[in-house]
């Protein structure tokens, strides 16, 4: 009796221990308005009734992305936009582009004028004696659909005459942790983020607790990782990794990809509604041009497995798919990221984002597209 007494004890103590070290981490990793966003930019973010969350309009700050880079000021407009402040309508003669998408568009990192949206206009301007307004729409954390609800909302008052949506490889995880949130009625769809919806209805303290335990959480989630065919469950839904689509032995995401880019084809809808034309453009991952070893603490916190670069040209080949059945125009820049000489140089190793020097040749590879490629004929 004594030493099973002391075993139950000792598993007590164990699974209370476990609980707390499970919740730290849950914790940590969900601080913040939003946990698909970097934790150093939450203090950049509000929630949203809208689009789950977005910049705090008029901010006005200095922000230091990470403890290597410098401190830089950073403003916010009235639509939630980096910069300055839109006229509307927009002068006459001025040709205005929004360029929609995540951190890396956003470019919390760099100052105002390193952005891809900054570098675009420097480029195009070269090209074209139009006056030229790009609005830097990038905000931390963003999907495809939370840029289609930030569009149809609120920007498409700005008139553009054309939008550039950016694609990032993890925004097929960034879409399975917004899509429960969404609620559309009467062709009007929102994704309110949590804080501000309605309290629900008192659960019993039985729901509850496993609700709130960490403990529970994490074995549940195992479970579907180990029978998903009994729970018809994706692996994916656990999100052990945002980037499993781009490995070279990728799941069975089919529904999860076609989830994530069917707001393009609303987004397109919306943009020509209001007078424009959408581009959708992307960009590869640091892991898909060079190995893991360039990044080893990145790597490791992304959930990186198997032989890096990964090879497998599946997502560029879905995106381009899809667009064409869209009738959208596709600017791929992977092939120029895959045949540089310097390919770590164009990637962050703190977060997966490109580097000053990415956002510069992505910034040039699209005012190549447009160049080759006038919006008068789309």
């Amino acid at each position: 009796m004594r030493n099973a007494a002391t075993a139950i004890v000792l598993l007590v103590v164990a699974l209370v221990g476990f609980e707390f070290w499970l919740k730290g981490k849950s914790l940590l990793a969900m601080q913040g308005v939003a946990g698909q966003a970097p934790l150093a930019d939450q203090t950049l973010l509000v929630p949203s009734a809208v689009c789950h969350h977005e910049l705090q309009r008029m901010l006005k700050t200095n922000h230091q992305a990470s403890a290597r880079s410098g401190s830089h000021a950073f403003r916010v407009n009235s639509f939630g936009c980096r910069g300055g402040e839109p006229e509307i309508p927009a002068p006459d003669g001025t040709i205005r582009i929004l360029v929609l998408g995540d951190d890396s568009i956003c470019g919390t990192a760099v100052s105002e004028n390193e952005t891809v949206s900054a570098h675009l206009q420097q480029f195009l301007a070269k090209q074209t004696q139009a006056r030229l307004e790009l609005i830097n729409c990038g905000i931390p954390g963003f999907c495809p659909l939370l840029s289609w609800l930030k569009f149809e909302q609120d920007l498409a008052r700005l008139k553009p005459k054309i939008v550039i949506l950016h694609v990032d490889m993890t925004d097929i995880a960034d879409d399975l942790c917004y899509r429960s949130l969404l609620l559309s009625e009467n062709n009007h769809s929102v994704c309110s983020h949590p804080s501000l919806r309605l309290k629900p209805k008192p659960e019993n303290a039985v729901s509850h607790f496993v609700r709130q335990s960490a403990t529970a959480s994490w074995l549940f989630a195992k479970a579907r990782e180990q029978g998903p065919e009994m729970l018809s469950i994706s692996p994916v839904s656990s999100n052990a990794s945002l980037f499993d689509w781009i490995t070279d032995d990728p799941p069975d995401i089919r529904l999860q990809v076609r989830h994530a880019l069917e707001p393009i084809t609303r987004l397109k809808e919306s943009v020509e509604a209001s007078g424009g034309r959408l581009l959708v453009t992307t960009a590869p991952v640091l892991w898909q041009v060079v190995a893991a070893d360039n990044a080893p603490q990145l790597s490791r916190r992304c959930g990186i497995r198997g032989t890096t670069p990964y090879r497998h040209r599946f997502p560029f080949e879905i995106l381009q798919a899809f667009c064409n059945h869209a009738q959208v125009r596709f600017c791929d820049t992977s092939p120029t990221f895959e045949n540089g000489p310097d390919g770590q140089k164009l990637f962050s190793t703190e977060a997966p984002i490109l580097s000053r020097i990415g956002m510069a040749l992505y910034a040039r590879e699209i005012a190549r597209y447009i160049i080759t490629n006038p919006p008068s004929d789309w």
